[in-house]
């Protein structure tokens, strides 16, 4: 796109602004002027017939009148590079949009500590934050605000929290994108879900995946799972939920591995659900044994070069997972546990023996 494609769109995103605030070449002048100093109707009129002799000072002022923030501006250009040779838009950034129904409000964010030294968490099961969606700088856009409460705490002793700021994004292949910024921190969060027709619902849960920059002291990339909770709907999620969403958020496919050891505990003193439990036994008795590798203590005393080609090896006969899913079934699973959070929330206290 050359600049005078680029003039063009801007001068055309400013036209149907405009348009949506009744205002005409003279009110735009009157209202600059009040703003900005000497600006005359003519000016407004000629950037109209001809886009490309606009000057930047112009445009700068316009923007200024209209209160209009250049980002906003800008989205439009992006709108038209990402539309597909057919004119089909691909993204859509218009929080009036109809695809951006019942995603407005505020959300509980769970995800699982994702420093890769398990001393950082020591202490932490699961990580909490808030996410308000809304068009906060009335920039026609959904705007994201996240904070994080990272469960550490500062050297003065005040609870260490991470604020982010960004844009959701839908996308026609039924996918929403969230970029987050820690301009503070240096820290990235993108996150992407599944997108719901909603149509007048209020998004009541969802589980995605994130890519994040600050993953501990080390800062080492790391791709998660995260959910989000309507905070309408569940304003507050118990400490037995949180348990429950911690082993839905572990990355998992079709198989939950897990040590022997740890299963037959779990079976001589876990109250499983008898069918569960009979289902789990049966399996057992045709289960397939796995080893649990450590990478390290293979590589002891043997050369990186060496090493890293007999790993190769071993991984290519393993059962290791080429990708990690999100699948729709995971979003019915924290949709069960959520309600069952809900009914004990409401449930009616059972009556006391005075009573």
């Amino acid at each position: 796109m050359n600049n005078q494609e680029i003039l063009r769109k801007i001068v055309n995103y400013i036209e149907n602004v405009m348009k949506e605030k009744s205002l005409t070449s003279r009110d735009l002048a009157d209202i600059c002027v009040k703003k900005t100093g000497k600006m005359s109707p003519r000016t407004i009129d000629n950037m109209f017939k001809t886009p490309s002799s606009t000057t930047l000072s112009t445009l700068l002022k316009v923007c200024e009148g209209l209160d209009l923030n250049l980002n906003a501006v800008f989205h439009s250009i992006e709108i038209a590079k990402t539309s597909a040779e057919n004119g089909q838009q691909r993204f859509i950034f218009d929080i009036d949009h109809p695809a951006y129904n019942g995603y407005t409000g505020n959300y509980h964010v769970f995800f699982l500590p994702t420093s890769a030294y398990p001393e950082d968490h020591a202490g932490q099961t699961l990580v909490h934050g808030t996410l308000q969606l809304e068009d906060f700088n009335s920039m026609h856009e959904c705007s994201a605000i996240l904070d994080i409460d990272s469960g550490d705490f500062t050297n003065e002793g005040t609870p260490f929290s991470k604020h982010y700021e960004g844009t959701l994004v839908y996308s026609s292949n039924s996918q929403m994108f969230c970029r987050l910024v820690c301009s503070k921190y240096g820290d990235m969060w993108f996150m992407v879900f599944n997108h719901g027709n909603l149509n007048n619902k209020e998004l009541a849960c969802v589980i995605g995946c994130a890519a994040t920059t600050s993953s501990g002291r080390c800062r080492h990339p790391a791709i998660h799972r995260f959910c989000l909770c309507n905070m309408q709907q569940y304003p507050e999620i118990d400490s037995n939920t949180r348990t429950l969403i911690e082993g839905l958020l572990r990355i998992q496919e079709k198989h939950i591995w897990i040590k022997k050891e740890t299963l037959k505990e779990l079976l001589l003193h876990d109250n499983f659900d008898p069918d569960f439990r009979r289902n789990l036994e049966n399996y057992l008795n045709i289960a397939t044994e796995y080893y649990a590798l450590p990478k390290n203590t293979l590589k002891e005393d043997i050369s990186l070069s060496t090493s890293v080609k007999e790993l190769a090896k071993l991984c290519n006969e393993s059962n290791l997972e080429k990708t990690f899913h999100i699948l729709n079934e995971d979003d019915r699973e924290l949709s069960c546990v959520l309600k069952g959070c809900l009914a004990t929330s409401t449930a009616p206290a059972a009556p006391s023996e005075a009573e």
